[in-house]
C-alpha cells in the first residue's frame, strides 16, 4: 500500500532537510522487522558470503559486530520491504521522481558501542556519480539520546557545510556553532533525510542494545547503481573478516569508514567521535 505525503510534510522536508513518519509499520510489522534484523545479524561470515559485516571495538575493548551491508539481495523479506511500493512511494513524492535502492545497512549499536562523528553522507558517494540521495532510518528498536540516537542540524542541507578533508567529517568549528536537534524514534518509525544533511550520533551509554536500518536511494533516472557501489566497497573497504593481514585500507577508510566506529578495529581501541 502506498503512503500519501501531505503538503505540510513536503514543505517541512524541503525546509528542514528531514521528515519523521511515525505510522509506517504496525506493531506486528515492527516485530517482524526485529526478527529479520536479527536474522541478518546472525548470517554466517565466510570468504564466499556476499553480504558485508563490519566490526568495531566497544568500550570494554571487545570486538563486536557493528554493521551489516549489502543484504537486501539475499534476504527476501528485506528485499520486499526496501524495494517495495510503500517506501518507494514515500521517497518518490519527496524527490519528485522515482527512486531505486542504492545501498542498505543495519547498524547494531550494542550497549557500550561507539558513536558517529558529525558528517554528511554525500562525501561517501561521489565516486559512483555526483548525485543527490535520500536515506531512510527505520528504527528496529527505540532510538533516543541515551542509546546513541541521531541528531541533525535543521536546514543544513542548503548550507555550505565545511568538510575537513583529513577525515571527511565536518569541521569542528562549524559543529560547535550549530543547534543539534535530537531525532527520537520508537520501533517501526521512519526518518527520511538527504545526503547533505548534517547529522551525528553519540555512543550507546545505556544497558540495552539497539538496531537501526539505514537504506539510501538514488533517482531512477540515474540508473541502478546498487551493485556497482558494493563492488567498489568490497575492494576498498572489505568486511572485517575478509581483510588481508598487513594490508592497509586508507582509501576505503576515508571513503567508507569516516567518522564511524568501524575505524576502531584499525586503531585498536574505541573510536571517540
Amino acid at each position: 500500500m502506498e503512503y500519501e505525503i501531505t503538503p505540510e510534510q513536503k514543505s517541512f522536508f524541503d525546509k528542514n532537510g528531514y521528515l519523521i513518519l511515525r505510522n509506517i509499520l504496525s506493531k506486528d510489522q515492527a516485530k517482524d522487522l526485529q526478527r529479520w534484523a536479527q536474522e541478518v545479524h546472525d548470517l554466517p561470515r565466510t570468504e564466499e558470503t556476499p553480504w558485508m559485516p563490519y566490526e568495531e571495538i566497544n568500550a570494554s575493548g571487545k570486538r563486536v559486530l557493528c554493521r551489516t551491508e549489502n543484504y537486501a539481495n539475499y534476504h527476501q523479506d528485506f528485499n520486499r520491504l526496501l524495494r517495495g511500493p510503500r517506501l518507494l512511494s514515500i521517497l518518490g513524492q519527496l524527490a519528485d521522481e522515482e527512486m531505486l535502492l542504492f545501498k542498505e545497512k543495519i547498524n547494531y549499536k550494542l550497549a557500550g558501542s561507539g558513536g558517529f562523528a558529525p558528517h554528511i553522507d554525500s562525501t561517501a558517494y561521489t565516486h559512483v556519480k555526483n548525485i543527490k540521495h535520500l536515506t531512510i532510518l527505520l528504527a528496529v528498536d527505540a532510538s533516543n539520546m541515551a542509546n546513541g540516537g541521531l541528531e541533525v542540524v535543521e536546514g543544513s542541507h542548503v548550507m555550505d557545510v565545511p568538510i575537513d578533508r583529513s577525515d571527511n567529517c565536518i569541521e569542528k568549528s562549524w559543529v560547535g556553532k550549530q543547534t543539534w536537534v535530537p531525532v527520537e524514534l520508537e520501533a517501526g518509525e521512519l526518518l527520511i533525510f538527504g545526503s547533505y544533511l548534517a547529522h551525528r550520533s553519540g555512543a550507546n551509554t545505556s544497558s540495552s542494545d539497539r538496531k537501526a536500518i539505514y537504506a539510501t536511494y538514488n533517482c531512477k533516472s540515474e540508473g541502478d547503481l546498487h551493485d556497482e557501489y558494493y563492488e567498489d566497497r568490497a575492494k576498498l573497504w572489505p568486511p572485517t573478516h575478509k581483510r588481508v593481514q598487513g594490508q592497509r585500507y586508507e582509501e576505503g577508510s576515508l571513503r567508507y569508514g569516516f567518522g564511524s566506529p568501524m575505524l576502531s578495529v584499525d586503531m585498536g581501541k574505541q573510536f571517540v567521535a
